[in-house]
């Protein structure tokens, strides 16, 4: 009798329901790691969750940019021109006036937090598991600039989109 390796079928890793089927030990066969349905299921409502927020968090900053932070700088350059006064410069005690009294630095501030919101819900996704080839490629393209520059890069991140890739995509030999 030939010795058998338990290993999960392509199309049950897909679906995400971790069936096994028997295949010849001498078989070329790469081990594949099979959660139970509930951990993926898990999995899919933490990244929904997630996406979730970060299209809020997307949409907040669009939504904050166009209603205060474009009318702010259309008053900038209404009054100071395209070239707002520099420090050291002679106009720039009236420029930060006008900075503080418009709360032109309030909303600079804003806009800050929201950037700062935006990028945190995007890390968070590319930290956590993607629990579909969809949310893997999601996380390859926020992962590079359009020009192939790297975007966001961290140990942390690298290793979990190298998980993910390592899980999710059928190995060939």
């Amino acid at each position: 009798m030939t010795d058998t390796l338990i290993t999960p079928t392509r199309r049950a890793v897909i679906a995400g329901l971790g069936f096994m089927v028997a295949a010849p030990t001498g078989a070329a066969v790469a081990p594949l790691v099979c959660a139970p349905v509930e951990q993926i299921a898990t999995d899919a409502r933490a990244w929904n969750d997630a996406m979730a927020h970060y299209r809020k968090t997307v949409a907040d900053g669009e939504t904050f940019h166009r209603e205060y932070l474009d009318p702010h700088f259309q008053a900038a350059r209404a009054r100071f021109g395209d070239d707002r006064p520099r420090k050291g410069e002679p106009d720039w005690p009236e420029y930060r006036d006008w900075c503080e009294s418009s709360g032109f630095d309030a909303v600079m501030d804003k806009w800050q937090l929201e950037g700062e919101a935006e990028g945190d819900a995007q890390t968070a996704l590319l930290e956590m598991p993607a629990p579909d080839l969809a949310a893997l490629r999601w996380k390859l393209e926020h992962t590079f600039e359009t020009d192939g520059d790297i975007a966001l890069w961290c140990p942390e991140i690298a290793l979990t989109i190298r998980a993910d890739f390592l899980r999710l995509l059928p190995v060939e030999v």
